[in-house]
């Protein structure tokens, strides 16, 4: 007993200085992106085509140091990922130890798909939608601070649910996901993936939430395809032995 408490505390003062270098390292990232702001700033703008506002003479810099933390935050995600790897996953499932660079390599690259999902296609729409309400009257003054949020927040969001294909993938080779219970809880997924666009939109119109949902229904049904993949190929495997 005393033995097993001694490794579960060591586990857990790993894990803890893993944050805390994690940590360190998005800091450092979020200082050196400070110092590019401002060209990255004007690629964002780019999707609006008009300036943005300061409404307090702090918001700019509070605006760049927003920008610089979505940047240092998304930098480091290849560290993290490697990091939750080797120290968790590979602990876990040691036949997966060797796995760690393409498996990383796939995360970033689903990591840039929704990125560029959302810079190219949802971002342009969603925008011109809330931007479309002026009239003769009522001129938008699109505060920087906010639009940095609106960005910076669905972009990161879209590239972290990309990974649900390959979060899945493992889940099923575990099996923790099978075919079946992704077939009895479909009606709990489009819930879920409701409520969770519009907590993650930063905006609370109907029209990019459901933007926001759609792709979040795709990746469900593509991580549908990727387990039964997982499962037809595991019974393959085994009926032979059979």
């Amino acid at each position: 007993m005393q033995n097993r408490l001694t490794t579960v505390l060591d586990h857990v003062d790993k894990a803890r200085k893993g944050l805390a270098l994690y940590a360190v390292l998005v800091v450092g990232l979020t200082v050196v992106s400070f110092f590019f702001a401002e060209p990255i700033l004007r690629f964002l703008v780019r999707l609006l085509g008009r300036k943005l506002v300061a409404y307090s003479p702090a918001e700019g810099f509070l605006a760049f140091a927003s920008l610089s933390l979505y940047c240092g935050i998304t930098l480091s995600l290849p560290v993290g990922a490697w990091m939750l790897w080797h120290g968790a996953v590979s602990r876990w499932v040691p036949a997966w130890r060797g796995w760690g660079g393409p498996v990383i390599l796939i995360a970033m690259f689903l990591f840039l798909s929704g990125v560029l999902l959302g810079y190219y296609v949802l971002l342009p729409a969603g925008i011109g939608f809330l931007v479309s309400f002026e009239t003769e009257k009522v001129s938008a003054f699109i505060s920087a601070r906010k639009f940095i949020s609106f960005c910076g927040t669905m972009l990161l969001a879209l590239g972290l649910a990309f990974q649900a294909p390959l979060v899945s993938y493992f889940l099923a080779r575990a099996g923790w996901l099978t075919v079946n219970r992704f077939r009895k809880r479909w009606r709990h997924a489009i819930l879920i993936c409701t409520i969770l666009a519009a907590v993650i939109t930063p905006t609370p119109d109907v029209y990019n939430m459901t933007l926001m949902a759609i792709p979040l229904l795709g990746l469900y049904f593509v991580s549908f395809g990727v387990v039964w993949i997982v499962d037809k190929t595991r019974k393959q495997e085994e009926s032979p032995q059979t």
